[in-house]
């Protein structure tokens, strides 16, 4: 008879692969013999399923980054580095060369701040998580990052570089983009750790 553990990952092969088949379904006849409500298109470009899948992923990342990161060999780091390297020479190519597939031509610096400001800060989670305190390093770099920000910003008010895509934008738009990534780290993961964390007075009374 089998174990629980082996029944429980029976279980979750099976539901895998009914889900991988189930996407392929939907995938083939969105794609192939055009069911209207798939919602799936010949004219999706790569940016669609980024917009669609950046945060679900980050989501999937947060845990085993947080399990396995500092366990990392020379060649998986080398392996992600790599990949990020690749990603941001298509990003290049696809704007240099006007590939209408990948979908990047045409998007601007807005763009791409919101379809990659919250899934980033929520797959640093486990970074956010440990941190105590800011290092001087890490101060220095979000410091420089914040200022790059607001040069770019009053550059894309003022100066009009259009490829900010920043003209025309309100305060609304700006908490849509940073509210959640910044109560994030600052105020709902110390206070979660607060709270999770034993109080040593309370154990000794």
């Amino acid at each position: 008879m089998a174990s629980p553990a082996l029944r429980r990952s029976g279980t979750r092969h099976v539901a895998v692969a009914a889900l991988a088949a189930g996407a392929a379904i939907v995938l083939w006849g969105g794609y192939d013999r055009r069911w209207s409500w798939t919602g799936f298109h010949s004219h999706d470009t790569l940016w669609d399923w980024l917009e669609l899948l950046a945060l679900p992923i980050a989501v999937a990342v947060a845990p085993i980054w947080a399990s396995h990161r500092r366990g990392l060999d020379r060649k998986r780091r080398l392996l992600l580095l790599g990949a990020a390297t690749a990603f941001v020479v298509l990003v290049v190519v696809g704007y240099a060369a006007d590939l209408r597939w990948t979908g990047f031509p045409g998007n601007r610096l807005g763009d791409w701040l919101e379809l990659l400001v919250l899934p980033f800060t929520v797959a640093m989670i486990p970074v956010w998580w440990e941190l105590e305190e800011l290092r001087p390093r890490t101060a220095a770099v979000l410091c420089a990052a914040a200022l790059a920000l607001a040069v770019v910003a009053l550059g894309g008010y003022l100066g009009h570089w259009r490829w900010t895509g920043f003209q025309g934008n309100t305060l609304y738009d700006w908490l849509r983009l940073f509210l959640a990534p910044l109560l994030l780290p600052l105020l709902l993961i110390p206070a979660a750790r607060t709270w999770m964390t034993p109080d040593d007075r309370g154990d000794r009374g």
